[in-house]
């Protein structure tokens, strides 16, 4: 089963108009968009990228192309496979097993198909394994045209530097022992780091609220934070509610959870994170698809006031600098 851990919100976010350029044989989705031109990317070597992004509320967006179709693709480390919206992309077959979990407990039925191309910058990816899935609420609700989601087997060979500092996405391959075959890709030295267990294609994260440890997956689909409705009363103690919203599943289904704020979490003494923006939600259905123990998930709260590095071959998160004015 593909599960997927994107977070979508159905909360007051900014909607960028971003754009999509659609060649004559595509399918074309109703939506109208504004142009919005990307600053123009860069080729640090033959191994390495360097691409802005945009953030559509929460959502990290890039440019890329697949099959020749040239627009926005999210970010989203909790997707497994490269997923192509299914309004502007056709076929695939559509197996009995293969099944879409979300945070709101829906499964839908996918379409898996091969990729013919998948273009970002100057790397170049062939036959990548594709999951169509109707993302028509997501741009919907974002007002933007959305062609997919960058996911796990995209990015798994290369180390992933997402630095919301200067707004912008370093893509470099790594060995198979996780070294960066361009040596001079990222010249920074890390300030801190942390280790984390690949669980399928989920980062796995411990950390504590408080005194009691918790397990949290790092999604950067997620425009809030998740925490397990079923935790220990320990840690319900230090989150603060502050209203009720409706919670969006990748299929648009919708059920009301708790938003609120969630203290005194850490992963170490150096790495705190109190005071995050958090939604309380069932995670019982990802735990029993996975065979994991998940407490929560962390995104966009965790990772945008940090340059974050993943690697997933040596299964750690980097921390650069973030430079004071």
């Amino acid at each position: 089963m593909i599960i997927r851990l994107f977070t979508f919100l159905a909360i007051a976010g900014i909607a960028l108009p971003l754009r999509a350029l659609v060649p004559p044989d595509a399918i074309r989705g109703e939506l109208a968009v504004s142009h919005l031109a990307f600053p123009r990317s860069t080729r640090l070597g033959p191994h390495t990228i360097r691409v802005p992004f945009e953030l559509a509320g929460r959502l990290i967006v890039v440019e890329a192309a697949a099959e020749g179709l040239l627009g926005n693709f999210i970010i989203d480390t909790g997707s497994s496979k490269l997923i192509l919206n299914a309004i502007h992309y056709k076929g695939g077959i559509s197996p009995s097993q293969l099944a879409s979990v979300g945070t709101t407990g829906e499964v839908e039925e996918v379409n898996v198909r091969p990729a013919r191309s998948l273009s970002w910058s100057s790397l170049s990816f062939e036959k990548i394994q594709a999951h169509l899935i109707d993302l028509s609420h997501i741009e919907g609700k974002k007002n933007i045209r959305v062609l997919g989601l960058i996911g796990y087997e995209v990015l798994k060979d290369y180390e992933l530097l997402i630095d919301f500092q200067l707004q912008q996405i370093t893509l470099t391959r790594l060995d198979d022992s996780g070294e960066r075959l361009d040596s001079l890709a990222i010249l920074e030295e890390p300030e801190d780091s942390l280790d984390f267990h690949l669980k399928g294609h989920v980062i796995t994260l411990q950390g504590w609220v408080d005194k009691t440890p918790v397990q949290f997956g790092l999604d950067s689909g997620a425009e809030l934070n998740l925490l397990h409705s079923r935790v220990k009363r320990k840690v319900l103690n230090h989150f603060q509610i502050s209203r009720r919203v409706n919670l969006n599943g990748m299929g648009g289904g919708e059920v009301e959870v708790l938003a609120g704020k969630l203290y005194r979490f850490r992963f170490n003494d150096r790495i705190r994170c109190s005071g995050m923006r958090t939604l309380l939600s069932n995670l019982d259905d990802i735990n029993a698809s996975f065979g994991t123990n998940l407490q929560g998930l962390i995104g966009y709260e965790f990772l945008c006031l940090r340059r974050t590095i993943i690697n997933y071959k040596k299964e750690k998160l980097y921390f650069l600098k973030w430079y004071r004015p």
